[in-house]
């Protein structure tokens, strides 16, 4: 049953059809363009981490709205797009920094995401799990003035979040692209100019 019920979602979804009508290789691109349109972080970025970056959508808009940025992409899973300008390591990006890492960042992204349980305040906590430790590593990676953008799945643990990057960014707001389901609690948090 539920099977059916995502492919009929994904026979009705516009932003798949624009994806494969525009060469994206998803439709997570469009979210990314929707970011940019609103806070233009991409386009004054030369080197930027992308964490959860397979199959390549949102690589593939930074590559085609700013051509001099340098991208270290990391996923567990293989990616579709590739360019030059992209750096792709098929490996756990924070057993990769402990090991051998020295860079730093103006623009942070993640579209990282946990396997969902279906049960939202355990995927809540999952996901919520995953940005604590990149928020750990902020210091380490960051530029001064850098921005970080990342997803979330709302709930409980949101506002602890918000208040720790309040104190790691000047300005600090939610973003919900027109391109994520209305049903779904995601949604992105913007972090503005790191503070040293």
């Amino acid at each position: 049953m539920k099977s059916n019920i995502w492919l009929k979602r994904r026979l009705k979804d516009t932003y798949i059809k624009k994806a494969k009508s525009q060469g994206y290789v998803s439709r997570s691109a469009f979210k990314l363009i929707q970011i940019e349109n609103k806070y233009k972080l991409i386009v004054k970025s030369r080197n930027i981490l992308e964490l959860g970056s397979s199959p390549g959508g949102w690589s593939q808009v930074i590559c085609e709205l700013n051509k001099q940025s340098k991208i270290d992409a990391f996923d567990l899973l293989a990616m579709k797009y590739k360019n030059e300008n992209i750096n792709f390591y098929r490996q756990d990006f924070f057993q990769y920094i402990f090991k051998s890492f020295n860079k730093k960042y103006d623009l942070i992204l993640s579209d990282m995401a946990p396997n969902t349980t279906g049960h939202q305040s355990t995927d809540h906590l999952k996901i919520t799990s995953i940005i604590q430790d990149v928020i750990f590593i902020l210091g380490d990676i960051s530029s001064p003035k850098s921005n970080f953008v990342f997803k979330i799945w709302k709930g409980s643990e949101e506002k602890n979040i918000i208040y720790q990057l309040k104190k790691q960014y000047k300005k600090v707001s939610y973003f919900k692209p027109k391109s994520s389901r209305d049903e779904s609690s995601e949604i992105f948090i913007v972090a503005e100019n790191f503070i040293v």
